[in-house]
């Protein structure tokens, strides 16, 4: 997304699904402007490392991640289903840490 680039920040998706079938998924939204990574094997082993893996479920939650340059995690807001993350919202957030 544009506004993200301008702050100098990638936006990523990241799912447990197999990479076919992030491909397909992204396909029948008509394209996901955004990359897709997979964390399919070692199964959630990504989504563990970031605290947001449901065990039970065998998914990562849905989560807003802020991942500085040097990889270290700033902010992490996780989302109830059904509940998306709000754009402005997040770059707010994004502008606000990067002002810091």
């Amino acid at each position: 997304m544009k506004q993200f680039a301008e702050k100098n920040a990638q936006l990523l998706g990241l799912s447990c699904d197999p990479v076919p079938a992030l491909k397909v998924w992204a396909q029948a939204l008509g394209g996901i402007a955004h990359p897709l990574l997979s964390d399919f094997y070692p199964h959630g082993a990504a989504s563990q490392s970031l605290g947001i893996f449901n065990a039970e479920g065998g998914f990562p939650v849905r989560s807003m991640i802020i991942i500085d340059p040097q990889g270290i995690m700033r902010a992490c807001h996780v989302y109830p289903a059904g509940v998306l993350p709000q754009v402005a919202d997040v770059l707010a957030e994004l502008a606000s840490l990067q002002a810091a």
